[in-house]
């Protein structure tokens, strides 16, 4: 009687155990059904948010109306909504409108679009929203010595900063501003010094001999130029004592041969 007890004790030890694993195994399964649907769950609300932040299908839709929409008022709605630089690109390019490439212009970043639009549009307004944007010095270079409107040329001149450039412009350009512009941020002494000699207009000459520092070429205008007030600039800044005395002596102008003598040691 006892062994018979003492089986049915085991048989019992051994079902309870097999319960208990069905229970862990059951918990573990539930465990990993829950946090899989919560993974699946937070994925879900991550690529809403996603698609919420970065729209690309509107983007597409904007490209679109900007490059192919009939109506200017549509396509310039489109354009100023649009940030795809490609298709800002084209619109900058190609749009038959200025108001709307110079739109898109405003909102390029592509430094070979814009030097494009800067060299080549038809437009003079358009022409400067692009080189107000461009930092290639070749560009600006371009612009400086071609551009037929002498207000964009100067523009350009004021953003130039190789020598070479302003040099060739303060020597050549036709037209004063230009010129004036340009040698204001020369300082060559060669490009200075031949300015000074031979610029036609007297007042340009007059700001190049107040930039000389070579005592030859300021000698040479305040003895030989036809303009008083040139010659006064160069006087201003002469030191050789020898030319000093020969203007005091030998200059028809009163005012230049006081002048002279103040400057004399």
């Amino acid at each position: 009687m006892r062994t018979v007890f003492v089986t049915a004790m085991k048989t019992n030890e051994n079902k309870m155990k097999k319960i208990v694993q069905l229970v862990l195994i059951v918990s573990v399964l539930s465990a990993c059904t829950i946090s899989s649907h919560e993974k699946i769950t937070f994925q879900t609300v991550s690529s809403e948010n996603l698609e919420t932040t970065i729209p690309a299908s509107g983007q597409s839709t904007l490209s679109h109306l900007a490059l192919n929409e009939k109506d200017l008022e549509v396509r310039k709605a489109a354009v100023e909504k649009l940030t795809l630089q490609s298709s800002l690109s084209h619109v900058a390019l190609n749009d038959t409108d200025p108001e709307i490439r110079k739109l898109a212009v405003n909102k390029l970043t592509l430094q070979s679009t814009l030097s494009h639009i800067a060299i080549n549009d038809n437009n003079g307004e358009v022409r400067v929203a692009a080189l107000k944007k461009v930092t290639l010095e070749s560009t600006l270079a371009h612009v400086t010595l071609n551009d037929p409107d002498a207000e964009i040329r100067k523009f350009a001149v004021s953003r130039v900063s190789l020598q070479s450039t302003l040099s060739h412009v303060a020597i050549n350009d036709k037209d004063f501003g230009v010129r004036i512009a340009a040698l204001k941020k020369v300082t060559l002494e060669s490009t200075l010094a031949h300015v000074a000699l031979n610029d036609p207009e007297a007042e340009i000459r007059k700001l190049a001999a107040s930039m000389v520092s070579l005592q030859s070429t300021l000698s040479h205008v305040a003895l030989n130029d036809k303009n008083s007030e040139v010659k006064r600039s160069a006087i201003q800044k002469l030191t050789i004592e020898s030319t000093l005395e020969h203007i005091a002596l030998n200059d028809p102008d009163p005012e230049i041969r006081k002048l002279a003598v103040k400057r004399m040691e």
